[in-house]
């Protein structure tokens, strides 16, 4: 049986009514060996209840642009070879387009998401992921170019502490179902330099760049990652979108961006799914 028809297959088992009483009579006996609650209220035997998957819908309905609110992110055009250094009133950041804002029942879908195995909540958070992919593609990038998504790569530590790449599992799951806006194609053309621990990281109790401040966190990620060689010709020349789960100072993306361009690409931006602190930057086409 081939991939597409397999998936037709399933398609037809989940609306049948049969189907429908088997996965709930399964999800009650499921809630009595394994108890769980809603990660945002805590109402018992679901990961996330009607109620809060509604709001969490509602708060990421109208993605927007978010650079404002970061000071780390990058110059959002790469300055020609021997021109003078741009001038602090002309510095124009990177677009970054966030799908909402990192509060209540996003922020809490997204922190059980990404540190306590909540893989169960990838579907909400994809159609958020491709609501902010599908504005930036269309509003940071030409219509007639093929862009490329670069995840900004996650540390080896973390993967083998989750059991999985958060980025990886969102992106795959939109890629599979053919839900990436059009023209577009996922590309870890990123990774993580091997190297021993950072200096800026010692110290921190292994929390990360949680336990820096916004010096802290450019320094620390600073030379951190290097470009995948493979993929260093199919990204020169193309356009790139850095895809990321949370802003907060822009350093990872700056940094992505900042072996991109070394590579020859053309960054026009970056997609997160959360902007945190709350960004002042205005609204971009829904």
């Amino acid at each position: 049986m081939t991939w597409a028809r397999l998936r037709k297959f399933l398609d037809r088992a989940r609306l049948n009514v049969h189907w429908r009483k088997v996965s709930e009579a399964l999800r009650e006996f499921l809630s009595l060996v394994v108890p769980t609650e809603c990660v945002v209220c805590e109402f018992p035997d679901v990961s996330l209840c009607d109620r809060c998957a509604a709001s969490l819908r509602r708060a990421t309905v109208r993605p927007f642009r978010a650079e404002s609110g970061a000071e780390g992110l990058p110059s959002s055009e790469l300055p020609a070879v021997g021109a003078p250094p741009a001038k602090p009133q002309s510095f124009s950041p990177l677009p970054v387009v966030a799908a909402g804002r990192y509060a209540k029942a996003l922020a809490s879908a997204v922190l059980a998401f990404k540190n306590h195995g909540h893989t169960d909540l990838a579907r909400w958070l994809q159609a958020a992921m491709a609501g902010a992919l599908h504005d930036a593609r269309w509003s940071l990038c030409p219509a007639s170019a093929e862009v490329l998504l670069v995840p900004v790569p996650s540390r080896g530590a973390s993967v083998r502490r989750r059991g999985y790449d958060p980025l990886a599992v969102l992106l795959g799951g939109l890629e599979r179902r053919n839900e990436l806006p059009a023209g577009t194609f996922v590309a870890p053309a990123v990774r993580q330099r091997s190297s021993p621990v950072l200096p800026a990281l010692r110290g921190t109790g292994g929390s990360g760049q949680k336990a820096l401040g916004k010096r802290g966190r450019r320094r620390n990620v600073r030379g951190s990652m290097e470009a995948v060689q493979p993929l260093r010709r199919a990204v020169r020349g193309r356009h790139c979108l850095v895809v990321d789960d949370v802003l907060t100072t822009g350093a990872t993306i700056a940094e992505t961006t900042r072996v991109l361009r070394g590579m020859g690409a053309k960054v026009a931006g970056a997609v997160v799914l959360a902007a945190t602190p709350a960004p002042q930057g205005a609204n971009s086409t829904p």
